[in-house]
């Protein structure tokens, strides 16, 4: 029995939806469906030698070994002791302000996500670090709780996120580009974050509640300047030589990686936490988060190939070029679907499905494909907050307990926290649309082209 491309593509996202519903694992379900599609519905008796070309790809892709150097080099810096002083220094520098440190947290986020690039490391080091202050000073919960989660996803759109290398590799779109695309928008969420943060302790004071002066007092003006210099140059100058290497030209970015790894090194040498015990833990994180992540990829792909085969991609772009109706309809849907989407997919499946699927559209619209591929890693960053799979208030309210004496926050006072976030992130994407110079200035400037 043949089907058109059409039923085909009916039957593979209905079954496709209803098995992920069930609760299996993504690897697993993007794996078999992918199999069980190749034999039934496209019927391709080469199939398996397109599955193992298609693994063969993968493995051979220069661009995916920047992924576990850039994760190793975060779960070094996680563990070197460089966040700790930093917010150290910034807590004593802006504590004194009202609000100052929710500010100084967002600050710090918008630091360790553009030198680990991974949420998970940001949003458990800012807990850990940042909530028992805030408790302490009787900062309202869902302020506290709402900054840590919102600043600490930034790492999504911060290069050198993780997700960027694999979007990258992926749509065949520059690394470089993307990273040089994403400083824009964490710019601008950070500034809308700060805003935020000002209108609500001038509007309601006693949100918070700024440090004891004679804390403030202790340190002169010359002393809280070199300990902030202290304290953020080595980190920003890690950063600059990873990002400013790619940007340049003068290594790939799986040669940055590994400069980043050395310089990582460094700095917990220089702050004398390196030991066999971080080395150890450090690996093996490096090796879980790698391996889940390059079976997702290659799960995704196999599903690609045959979404591809079935005629999804030659479907897709034209039914949306038969379309009359607003390219920019067209793009808010897109959109909101991405949102929808990362509340029941996690953000490597997510891309690996979503970049099929939607690029083909993107070029008939005659979208710009970079700027494309922002918003999609900014929406992604949306989800990560979104209810009711909000992974941000899982991390905050995991570590929140044994950071905070045994503390339980509801998941529902996340949420709360959340959503206002969320409204943040919503304008901040309506800018981007008006002004999508925001992401592309940057990278066509460096790059000129």
């Amino acid at each position: 029995m043949t089907f058109s491309p059409g039923e085909a593509l009916l039957i593979v996202g209905i079954i496709f939806l209803v098995v992920l519903l069930l609760g299996h694992p993504l690897t697993f379900t993007l794996g078999g469906l992918a199999v069980l599609f190749a034999a039934t519905l496209w019927g391709n008796p080469n199939a398996i030698n397109l599955f193992m070309r298609t693994t063969t790809g993968i493995c051979t892709n220069i661009v995916y070994v920047a992924v576990p150097l850039f994760i190793f080099m975060g779960c070094i810096l996680e563990r070197s002791g460089a966040a700790e002083g930093l917010f150290e220094a910034m807590y004593i520098v802006f504590g004194r302000i009202r609000g100052g440190i929710a500010m100084t947290t967002i600050i710090m986020c918008l630091l360790v996500g553009s030198a680990t690039g991974i949420i998970g490391a940001t949003l458990t080091l800012m807990t850990m670090l940042a909530l028992p202050s805030m408790m302490k000073y009787n900062y309202n919960i869902s302020l506290a709780t709402g900054t840590i989660m919102s600043a600490g996803c930034l790492s999504t759109i911060l290069p050198p996120s993780i997700i960027m290398v694999i979007y990258g590799a992926q749509a065949q779109i520059s690394i470089g580009k993307l990273f040089a695309g994403g400083v824009g928008p964490g710019l601008l969420l950070t500034c809308l974050y700060f805003i935020y943060v000002l209108i609500r302790v001038w509007v309601i004071p006693q949100a918070v509640r700024a440090i004891d002066i004679e804390e403030a007092a202790k340190y002169s003006i010359k002393q809280k300047i070199i300990m902030v210099a202290i304290n953020l140059l080595p980190t920003s100058f890690l950063i600059l030589a990873v990002l400013g290497s790619i940007v340049t030209g003068l290594a790939t970015p799986t040669e940055a990686a590994a400069l980043g790894c050395v310089g990582a090194v460094i700095l917990a040498i220089i702050n004398r936490k390196f030991n066999w015990q971080i080395i150890k833990e450090s690996c093996y994180a490096t090796m879980r988060t790698t391996a889940m992540i390059m079976w997702i990829i290659l799960s995704a792909a196999m599903f690609t190939a045959v979404f591809l085969g079935l005629g999804g991609g030659e479907l897709l772009a034209s039914l949306v070029r038969d379309l009359e109706i607003n390219r920019w309809l067209v793009m808010a849907f897109i959109l909101f679907l991405l949102l929808i989407m990362g509340l029941a997919i996690d953000c490597y499946g997510l891309l690996l499905i979503g970049i099929p699927v939607f690029t083909p559209i993107v070029y008939a619209l005659g979208f710009d494909p970079l700027w494309f591929g922002i918003m999609f890693c900014v929406m992604i960053q949306a989800s990560y907050l979104s209810p009711p799979f909000s992974y941000a208030a899982i991390y905050v309210k995991g570590v929140a307990k044994s950071a905070c004496g045994g503390i339980e926050l509801p998941m529902t006072q996340l949420f709360k926290a959340a959503f206002i976030f969320i409204g943040l992130q919503m304008i901040a994407v309506i800018l981007l649309c008006i002004f999508p110079e925001i992401i592309t200035w940057l990278p066509y400037f460096l790059f000129k082209s």
